[in-house]
């Protein structure tokens, strides 16, 4: 130990080398032969941004060799836990041609490209992000998080990552401390071969339709990012990530199963069923000539859909926290969806509560009615709610028709199964709804699956092959329960006697046949992420 403390203090420190070798360069060459600009490039600027100006990655690839010494700072610096990483390096490598020569690879490093227009800060239901007014700098607010990950799905480059310990989601904010002091963030600064840098640049820079950071990224107009990447050899689209090259080898090859986001599965189905209940029994009040018995119904749809608003709450890494999911409602449909569905319970208990009380008689229709606009309308929301983050998977069509059916194949089941069980006529034509919108439904997801799996340009046709390949089981236990609830149904209609019990047990099948399925909407979604690390 004596040794090293001699030898440290007798070597030179960092600046006095520098200082010599410098000496020696200047020594070495003419005033015309040295180039002053080249040797000291700023890492930083040396001024604030202006009026309309932020701070943004600069990445020069050809100076990248992909050593990672961008993710071991940061890593570092930032104290981040041992799976966690705020920068991640890529492989991306071209197309071989055949006899041809080997093909181009290029690293990719990328983190928060800290974006003009942040996908993530738009849909925070709890308005945890702030877009800095001087810096541009994208920043999230630990203590405003509520843990419910929609930012992660919001953003199309995989960039705020949840911290399961702390409940919460963190990211990249520029190292905003260091910048503010005139220091490097630990990426750039670290870097051996000065491949990341800060610059200014114009935040309100005009982007066209195709435009992309590096080509195989997401379309730069959803969000405008501000990275900036220069150089490198990948020209075209063709290339592909190189396998099981990632910052991050456990997602390399994963099945999103820590995306399956269970709560929320049990949330949109039971909620789904309840406003179908409530909608399926007002339509068919209406048009009959006698109103049904609407207590037990009312009764049993606000008891699922408060379930099912129970359930949702069990996703958030800060539960308590939940209270502020209104904060965000002038942008994100996430703040609506919990909004409209809370007034669709308030108004569903009070039907429930009207149905069982004295004045059952007085209009009977009208809080099941109101109940099943606002039911209605949070459906609609939480489409939009996946619509908004413009995954294949996750396109207007699809949410659109799995929510519907969901709502009034559910809906009418449940509809038969109470008046079933109440000996209520109106249950056989619940029933037979139910039964026409199963085999509807299901021929649909077939046809829909089938035109996918068969089509490589489909933009979901990656989400088609996991379910063929990695949720084979899941697929023949839905098409199990598909051919017994086809039996049920029928038979039901058939032997009125054993209704209420066949009725019962379709319900369950069906409704189990729903969560699977909504199992495999959340997992079987491949979300964007920057080329090489997909």
């Amino acid at each position: 130990m004596d040794q090293l403390l001699a030898e440290q203090a007798g070597g030179t420190t960092a600046v006095e080398a520098f200082s010599r070798w410098h000496a020696r360069r200047e020594a070495s060459h003419t005033a015309d032969g040295f180039n002053r600009t080249a040797q000291f490039r700023s890492l930083i600027p040396l001024t604030q941004p202006g009026p309309g100006e932020q701070y943004a990655f600069e990445v020069n690839l050809s100076q990248c060799t992909g050593c990672k010494a961008c993710v071991a700072a940061c890593h570092s610096l930032n104290g981040l836990d041992e799976t966690e990483s705020w920068r991640d390096v890529g492989l991306v490598v071209g197309q071989a041609e055949p006899g041809g020569p080997p093909p181009a690879a290029q690293t990719i490093t990328t983190a928060c490209h800290h974006c003009a227009d942040p996908a993530c800060a738009n849909g925070c239901p709890v308005l945890a992000y702030e877009k800095d007014a001087t810096t541009g700098i994208v920043r999230h607010l630990d203590d405003q998080c509520i843990g419910c990950s929609y930012c992660i799905l919001k953003c199309p480059y995989d960039v705020p990552k949840f911290n399961s310990k702390r409940g919460i989601v963190r990211k990249c904010d520029m190292c905003h401390q260091r910048l503010a002091v005139g220091e490097a963030p630990a990426c750039v600064q670290s870097c051996p071969t000065e491949a990341i840098t800060i610059r200014l640049v114009d935040r309100h820079h005009p982007v066209t339709a195709g435009d992309r950071l590096v080509p195989g990224a997401f379309a730069s107009d959803y969000t405008r990012p501000t990275t900036r990447y220069v150089g490198g050899s990948m020209a075209t689209d063709a290339a592909g990530p190189a396998a099981g090259h990632t910052s991050r080898p456990a997602d390399a090859a994963r099945l999103q199963l820590d995306s399956a986001h269970t709560p929320l599965a049990v949330m949109l189905v039971l909620v789904q069923m309840a406003v179908g209940g409530l909608a399926m029994a007002t339509v068919l009040g209406a048009f009959s000539s006698r109103i049904p018995p609407m207590a037990a119904l009312t009764l049993a749809a606000a008891g699922i859909g408060m379930l099912g608003l129970a359930a949702s709450v069990l996703h958030l890494g800060q539960p308590l926290k939940a209270w502020r999911i209104f904060l965000g409602w002038r942008k994100s449909w996430l703040s609506r969806e919990a909004m409209v569905f809370g007034a669709f319970a308030g108004s569903a208990a009070a039907a429930a509560a009207q149905a069982w009380s004295p004045w059952s008689d007085l209009q009977p229709l009208m809080l099941p009615t109101l109940s099943t606009g606002l039911g209605l309308a949070g459906v609609a929301a939480s489409a939009m709610v996946y619509i908004d983050t413009r995954r294949p998977f996750w396109s207007a069509g699809l949410v659109l028709g799995k929510f519907g059916g969901t709502t009034v194949l559910l809906g009418a089941g449940l509809v038969s199964v109470v008046w079933a069980w109440q000996g209520v006529p109106e249950a056989r034509v619940a029933a037979l709804t139910a039964w026409s919108l199963q085999l509807v439904l299901s021929g649909w997801e077939s046809w829909m699956f089938r035109s996918a799996l068969r089509d490589p340009t489909c933009a979901w046709h990656r989400s088609a092959l996991v379910m063929r390949h990695l949720q084979s089981g899941m697929r023949g236990v839905r098409i199990g329960l598909l051919v017994l609830t086809s039996g049920l149904m029928p038979a039901a209609l058939v032997f009125p006697g054993h209704a209420p019990f066949l009725l019962t047990l379709a319900l369950i099948c069906s409704t189990t046949s729903q969560l699977i399925e909504r199992h495999q909407f959340f997992t079987a979604c491949a979300g964007p992420r920057m080329p090489g690390l997909a």
